[in-house]
């Protein structure tokens, strides 16, 4: 399936992992506004940012109905797009937006994303995807200005380029000043993870997850290396995620010569 912007896009679901009340799923609703009339939201009732691919197993899940077209679920970004496709439209819709997330989803912290597990339950089930994040320094508020001057125009270039199947296209803000903004870069995942911060908690054997040790050095053409440039970046993530090179590589090992007569 490709998803094409010289046809009418028609029917868009737009879920997140910040959670129902966070600001950037307002600001893709904007978004997703001017290029559909028919747009609806599902998103987690809280924030799950860091939910990965995760799903609720063993306990419901509930979906409540905030207003026209919007919901909100208990579960984790996949349950919104399981549920939502199954419980709540009453046909699929012909594309999944996702974000747009309050801090960029780059390099090694896309498998954590549950904005990218959205978009990637989408293209699942056979629906082009896209997930969108804005970055914004740690010390400062987050601006969604330059998504909202840029998205529409990079939505439909994508879809102009069209979503192969199990493809999801993930696309990050830069924080420059929107008039500064150069364009979008095609770039791939960098590497950055060092280690973690560990907090320790209020009670004995309590902690928690503090800021990611990040190399500051980035791989020239990497997705933060783009972003840093003053680029949106765009990186195409396959559901397949085999090494092939390797596959190719890894000798037979035949047990049929050795087995007891």
């Amino acid at each position: 399936m490709f998803a094409m912007a010289d046809k009418p896009i028609g029917r868009i679901l737009i879920s997140n992992d910040d959670g129902i009340d966070a600001a950037g799923i307002g600001v893709l609703r904007e978004i997703a506004s001017h290029l559909s009339d028919d747009v609806w939201v599902i998103a987690p009732s809280e924030n799950r940012s860091g939910a990965s691919r995760s799903i609720t197993l063993r306990r419901d899940v509930v979906i409540e109905e905030m207003a026209t077209k919007t919901y909100r679920c208990s579960g984790t970004p996949s349950d919104c797009i399981i549920f939502g496709m199954t419980q709540v439209l009453d046909f699929q819709p012909n594309l999944v937006l996702t974000g747009i997330n309050q801090g960029m989803n780059v390099a090694d912290d896309i498998l954590y994303s549950g904005t990218v597990a959205g978009a990637m339950e989408a293209s699942l089930l056979g629906v082009p995807a896209i997930a969108l994040s804005q970055r914004y320094g740690r010390d400062d508020p987050i601006d969604y200005a330059a998504s909202r001057l840029y998205g529409p125009k990079v939505i439909s270039h994508i879809l102009d380029m069209g979503i192969p199947q199990r493809t999801v296209m993930n696309v990050n803000f830069p924080k420059t000043n929107p008039t500064e903004i150069k364009g979008m870069k095609a770039a791939y995942l960098d590497r950055h993870k060092l280690g973690d911060v560990i907090i320790s908690g209020e009670s004995p054997n309590h902690f928690r997850l503090g800021p990611l040790h990040s190399d500051p050095k980035t791989s020239p053409g990497s997705d933060r290396a783009v972003l840093n440039d003053g680029w949106i970046s765009l990186t195409p993530l396959m559901m397949d995620v085999t090494s092939h090179q390797i596959l190719e590589q890894v000798p037979l090992l035949d047990f049929s010569a050795s087995k007891p007569t």
